[in-house]
This record gives C-alpha cells, sequence and structure tokens, in this order.
C-alpha cells in the first residue's frame, strides 16, 4: 500500500533526538518516524515482543529472552510436537510461545522471509565448512 501523507506535531526535544539518531543510523528523519511508530504500534499489541538490532537488521523477540526471536521459536515450535515440548526445549512458559506465535500470526510473511534468510545463511555457512574440510584434507 502506498504511502500517505500524515502531520504531527512533535516537541523540539523529541524533535533533536529523532535528527540525531537519524543522523547516526545515516536515514532520514520521516523514514526513522514512520519505523519507530509503526513498531510502536506493534509493541503496544504484542506485549511481551521487543525489537532487537542486530546485524541484519532489527528484529521481533521476546523480551524476556532478547536474544531470542520470534523467528526462532517458529522454527523450534515447527520442529516439535507440541507446545509443551518447544516450551520446554527453549526454557520458556507456554504462554511466552503463544505470545511470539500471536506475533507471527500478524506477520507472517515478515517473520518468513527472516526464517528463510536464516536458512539460507546457515546452508550458505554449512557449505563453506565442508569446502574448508574437503580442502585440508588434500
Amino acid at each position: 500500500m502506498p504511502m500517505q501523507p500524515y502531520s504531527l506535531r512533535l516537541g523540539p526535544e523529541t524533535i533533536r533526538q529523532l535528527s540525531k539518531e537519524a543522523g547516526r543510523l545515516r536515514v532520514p528523519a520521516r523514514t526513522l518516524a514512520q519505523e519507530l511508530v509503526e513498531e510502536g504500534l506493534r509493541l503496544r499489541r504484542h506485549l511481551g515482543i521487543s525489537f532487537i538490532e542486530r546485524a541484519s537488521g532489527r528484529r521481533a523477540a521476546l523480551t524476556k529472552r532478547p536474544r531470542l526471536s520470534v523467528a526462532q521459536v517458529v522454527q523450534t515450535v515447527r520442529a516439535s510436537a507440541d507446545l509443551a515440548e518447544a516450551a520446554a526445549y527453549l526454557d520458556l512458559s507456554v504462554g511466552d510461545l503463544e505470545r511470539a506465535l500471536d506475533y507471527y500470526a500478524d506477520f507472517t510473511a515478515e517473520i518468513d522471509a527472516e526464517i528463510e534468510s536464516r536458512q539460507e545463511i546457515a546452508d550458505r555457512e554449512e557449505q563453506l565448512f565442508r569446502e574448508r574440510e574437503r580442502l585440508l584434507k588434500r
């Protein structure tokens, strides 16, 4: 859907902080403002989910376990017999898993793209490992 203009008033300190952060990230302030509004709306709707900056970009993660992304939870649930097994494996409550799955239900395409990207990286790393092993055996 195309972007639509939307006007709002911000205090001078908010504008200063927005400009400073946009400069640090080397993005236009309007782009950063758009991202922050979108994230804020997601955070309000999905309690227990936060956003973590990673080398590959910002990712949705569990607030209680910020190193555990929603994508990783989804992959674990898919590989498990049921939610209880996945929860035990991740040392989380079933409620924590349900929060991640609720987020996934709302943003399926985004999380599926992250999972696909993670799999491509893993496949490439495995291929490099096997190639190094082959070269070392010469």
